[in-house]
């Protein structure tokens, strides 16, 4: 090799460039300078049920190796073991009244007011039912971040319904009841967000049959190298609570 040829390679290696992640904090968010919440899908976290479509393999919605009592995110289909698990924090909870269409055809419309309820009669299976036909159902809807074993997190929302809205109440119980105690011996409840806690599932049954359900407990409280996940479910806290995100309703499985 002659020594231009040589000079044209090392010129060539010279321009390499090492990612560093300082570079790419100095260039957070660009890409997404005009996307807004209606730009955005906050997954949902579903169980997989026994009749869930995520369980056959002819089907579009196919999730490979799942098995009942699996939990999995509704936009890019990350699949938790139900016994294992996954580690949340709550940020916001949001009680909605979802209009659903007969014959399982979509979302009428989505009720923020419990008013609505005034309007329904229960048929023989205790479900709710306005006098147009459609059915409607009270949905808690829990958002959290679901934090990931290598230190990160994702939105998304954990809606309980029917038989799980005990869930949801026992969930708001334990939350209420967290105390911290100052220095100065002054007491107060912490925001939702200083705690982590553990969802699993459990098999539940009544006369009508059985299904997999949830199980909620508290896991423990974020520690001193958790301000980043703090700071980012403070945020998505006040977004929620602002109305600039939203959830996109639509069919629980």
């Amino acid at each position: 090799m002659n020594d231009k040829a040589k000079k044209e390679v090392v010129e060539k290696k010279s321009t390499n460039l090492t990612l560093d992640v300082n570079d790419m904090m100095k260039d957070s968010g660009s890409g997404l300078e005009n996307v807004t919440s209606e730009d955005l899908a906050i997954p949902f976290l579903r169980v997989i049920q026994a009749m869930s479509p995520q369980i056959n393999s002819r089907d579009g919605k196919y999730i490979d190796g799942c098995e009942q009592g699996d939990i999995f995110n509704t936009v890019d289909n990350t699949l938790y073991k139900g016994d294992d698990g996954i580690t949340v924090v709550p940020v916001a909870y949001k009680r909605t009244y979802l209009e659903w269409l007969p014959e399982r055809k979509g979302l009428a419309a989505v009720h923020d007011n419990s008013s609505i309820l005034s309007q329904v009669v229960k048929n023989v299976a205790g479900a709710d039912y306005l006098e147009n036909g459609n059915q409607l159902s009270t949905t808690a809807n829990h958002y959290v971040l679901v934090l990931d074993d290598k230190g990160g997190f994702s939105n998304a929302i954990v809606a309980l319904s029917g038989s799980q809205l005990k869930k949801s109440k026992k969930w708001n119980s334990i939350m209420s009841a967290l105390k911290i105690r100052t220095s100065d011996n002054k007491v107060f409840t912490p925001p939702t967000f200083s705690h982590k806690y553990k969802l699993k599932t459990v098999m539940e049954q009544n006369d009508q049959g059985s299904w997999f359900g949830w199980d909620v407990s508290l896991d423990a409280p974020l520690g001193d190298d958790d301000g980043f996940i703090y700071s980012a479910a403070k945020q998505f806290s006040q977004n929620i609570n602002s109305g600039s995100v939203k959830a996109s309703e639509e069919e629980p499985f």
